[in-house]
């Protein structure tokens, strides 16, 4: 590994700290470097993904209330021809 150089002091809240301690790696260094290369090579695939996965999301709901308008048209003409066959029976 590179040597380093950059020394800088920081100061971060608890949940942050779990959230580094959380990564993969021996020092807090290791940790702390791994997560913000995962946040730079990772992120933006993930996004792609993301967007992709929203945008068949939006097809899905797209295709279910299409689904449902016609289980409701359905539901009409069933209704009608009930109502029919009731009319039908009384005669």
């Amino acid at each position: 590994m590179a040597a380093k150089t950059n020394i800088r002091s920081i100061r971060l809240s608890d949940e942050l700290m779990e959230v580094i301690e959380a990564q993969v790696g021996e020092t807090f260094t290791e940790k702390y470097e791994g997560l913000i290369r995962r946040c730079i090579f990772e992120m933006p695939a993930k996004e792609k993904e993301l967007e992709e996965l929203e945008r068949k999301l939006r097809e899905v709901e797209k295709t279910l209330e299409e689904r449902r308008r016609q289980a409701a048209e359905l539901q009409k003409a069933i209704q009608i021809l009930t109502n029919s066959k009731w009319q039908l029976d009384k005669v």
